[in-house]
């Protein structure tokens, strides 16, 4: 075992790179690395920062963090590169553009040996920033479908969602504005424990008594079911 003399943390491997101590800032961060990498942090750090100009910086896993409703992005300093670490790259877009470095899931190290791209670290924090607005974006897309009325406890009713609504809204729960049978109806498509027969979650949308007496459909009646993700408007 080694023993960093500064933290006094305990390492399997001598001098092996790690944080040491507490760091409050990024400023403190890049300070606290050698002379000659500090020029190349603060490069990076400028790169994210032209890239992600809604993101807030703060330390977070010990390392300088970019945050954006989440964490967007991190950086670190290391013996013999910089990572950066922007979540899971398997979707992303820069397959090719990262052959060559070597990658993680979720990271790319960039040598101190060769002259670091800022270019693609921008190209992936912008993806990064993309892929977090449109978290946000709220779903504009029509659904229109028909469905059975089945009847709930204590004389209510809904009909089924036929999506899965964490991928179709990226939520669990979702406010929308629908309609039965062209009769306009504001509420939401939830998850009330109600099973598919595959045992996959089924999401539903409830149905008043008051809405199935205008369009005169009870349980057991087909009813043609639009929907549309509630932005507020």
């Amino acid at each position: 075992m080694w023993q960093c003399p500064k933290c006094k943390r305990d390492f399997r491997n001598t001098n092996q790179d790690h944080y040491c101590g507490k760091i409050s800032s990024i400023d403190e961060y890049i300070a606290g690395q050698p002379e000659d990498i500090q020029p190349v942090l603060q490069k990076i750090r400028r790169t994210i920062k032209e890239a992600a100009p809604g993101a807030s910086e703060k330390i977070s896993w010990s390392m300088p963090t970019f945050w954006q409703g989440e964490n967007l992005i991190h950086f670190a300093a290391f013996k013999n590169h910089a990572g950066i670490y922007p979540g899971d790259l398997t979707l992303s877009p820069f397959k090719e553009r990262l052959e060559g470095y070597k990658t993680t899931k979720g990271a790319v190290q960039f040598s101190f040996d060769k002259p670091v791209d800022y270019g693609l670290i921008a190209e992936i924090t912008r993806w990064r920033v993309k892929s977090v607005e449109d978290k946000t974006k709220p779903n504009e897309k029509l659904y229109e479908y028909e469905a059975v009325i089945q009847a709930a406890d204590k004389n209510g009713a809904f009909v089924v969602f036929p999506y899965n609504i964490r991928t179709e809204f990226g939520k669990g729960r979702v406010k929308i504005h629908a309609s039965f049978d062209g009769e306009p109806y504001n509420g939401s498509i939830v998850n009330m424990g109600v099973k598919n027969h595959d045992g996959t979650v089924c999401y539903i949308i409830g149905i008043r008594k008051d809405i199935r007496i205008k369009i005169g459909k009870q349980p057991g009646d087909t009813v043609y079911v639009t929907v549309r993700e509630n932005n507020g408007q």
